[in-house]
């Protein structure tokens, strides 16, 4: 990543600005991702995101 390489995986969208501090678990046989978030609705109030997550057959996830 230091040379370019890699992709951004969850940026800013609408009302969730700033996500990070991901982490992925296991839970009712689907693996999701768990990453706070400002609310831009909300005056700035830190808020707890959820995606489930796939994956692509190469083994790169994808979150919905």
């Amino acid at each position: 990543m230091l040379e370019g390489g890699g992709d951004l995986f969850l940026a800013s969208h609408g009302r969730h600005v700033g996500p990070g501090g991901e982490s992925v678990f296991h839970g009712r046989g689907q693996d999701w991702l768990a990453y706070h978030h400002y609310d831009a609705d909300d005056n700035g109030t830190p808020k707890l995101g959820l995606n489930r997550l796939s994956w692509k057959e190469y083994g790169w996830p994808v979150a919905g």
